[in-house]
């Protein structure tokens, strides 16, 4: 009965996981597709007034990816990533890709706590780091030549956080990964 794939008689959790739970594995061409189609909802023509609160939806996908298939999604797709949005939004080289590279970093380094927690219980521990981007963003261009920074930008890191839980429930149905309320409750 105490065998490793087995549940314990308590009602525990097995050791491997069974059935539902094996997920297939993401592939390359899954990963660049969702990079992408975040990378353009960024692209779209946000209001003006309303640009400091839209959600960096890259690297949030990005955060995504870093925790369900690290080998994937490491930092040199950081990297190129922060490069592309700093292309397209203007602003001066490296500044996202920087900001990019540290946030996968630490949720690289953090990634097997953060699979015991539910959705939110995540979304707690990534607003922080979504938090961190939006300020090294910040500082930096203020360090290198932006005269004037608007703080509201920061605003878009607790965006991104409340984004969390839909962002990971649309990207496991995509993938064919186990929807299971518990993840999002923790019941």
């Amino acid at each position: 009965m105490n065998g490793i794939g087995k549940s314990m008689s308590n009602g525990s959790k097995p050791l491997i996981p069974q059935g539902e739970e094996l997920a297939r594995p993401p592939t390359r061409l899954m990963v660049l597709i969702s990079l992408v189609a975040a990378f353009m909802l960024t692209l779209l023509p946000w209001p003006k007034a309303a640009l400091w609160l839209v959600p960096d939806l890259g690297l949030l996908v990005l955060v995504y990816w870093n925790i369900h298939a690290p080998r994937l999604a490491a930092l040199g797709v950081a990297f190129a990533l922060g490069l592309a949005m700093d292309a397209t939004h203007g602003l001066l080289l490296g500044l996202h890709a920087l900001s990019y590279c540290v946030v996968t970093f630490l949720v690289l380094m953090l990634r097997r706590r953060l699979a015991f927690f539910t959705l939110k219980g995540q979304a707690a521990h990534l607003a922080p780091l979504f938090l961190l981007q939006e300020a090294l963003v910040l500082l930096l261009g203020l360090a290198y030549g932006h005269s004037q920074v608007d703080w509201r930008y920061l605003a878009a890191g607790i965006v991104t956080a409340a984004l969390w839980v839909p962002a990971c429930l649309v990207l496991d149905r995509l993938t064919g990964r186990p929807a299971r309320l518990d993840r999002v409750t923790g019941g």
